[in-house]
């Protein structure tokens, strides 16, 4: 795997999903515990979402930077962030450590939900780059699109079903018995949404 620095400049503008949808499946209809479930709802998003969420993908709209040392072998940089709608800027450091840019239209971006890469178009080559652990950046916009609806419903219902079960289920041992911290739909729902394998 190439070295990468990954970081997310600007997140999405609103949660996957909204506080009435989940507080309508907790049959909640009061505003008193509003600032416990709105956490919860961030909490199961991070735990599924990209980069290090066990699903691996974006959800709605956000802006990432990807830095690297440089293409692999067969001049592609791969995006671990999908999917991906598009890229906003590619700039790299040049053999004199100068920062540069290059033109987005001279490179294919090829990919879907699980998988995403860059690569030159046929007569277009990477620049020589400078040895630095940052030395190509892209900038890129990644998730389903802005709305909610725009994501997939059974990523959408893993949400709700893992907060619906953290907030009936408010420790890890229930009764004198360990609760299970993920509940058997929502990880069903995990294994069918699941990214796949990208190199």
């Amino acid at each position: 795997m190439q070295d990468e620095i990954l970081t997310r400049t600007v997140p999405p503008s609103k949660p996957v999903v909204t506080l009435s949808d989940v507080k309508l499946d907790l049959r909640v209809d009061h505003d008193f515990e509003d600032t416990l479930i709105q956490p919860l709802i961030q909490a199961a998003t991070e735990y599924l979402e990209a980069p290090s969420g066990v699903l691996g993908k974006a959800f709605l709209t956000q802006t990432w930077k990807l830095s690297t040392r440089g293409p692999d072998s067969d001049c592609r940089i791969y995006i671990p962030v999908t999917p991906v709608q598009s890229i906003e800027a590619i700039s790299y450091f040049d053999s004199d450590n100068v920062e540069q840019t290059l033109t987005i239209s001279d490179f294919h971006l090829y990919g879907d939900e699980n998988w995403a890469y860059l690569i030159p178009k046929d007569d277009i080559e990477w620049p020589e780059l400078f040895d630095r652990l940052d030395a190509l950046t892209i900038t890129f916009k990644a998730g389903f699109g802005s709305s909610e609806t725009d994501v997939p419903e059974t990523i959408r219902q893993i949400v709700r079903l893992i907060v619906t079960h953290w907030y009936t289920n408010r420790s890890a041992v229930n009764l004198g018995t360990i609760a299970t911290e993920i509940p058997m739909a929502a990880e069903s729902l995990i294994s069918l949404n699941r990214k796949g394998w990208v190199y």
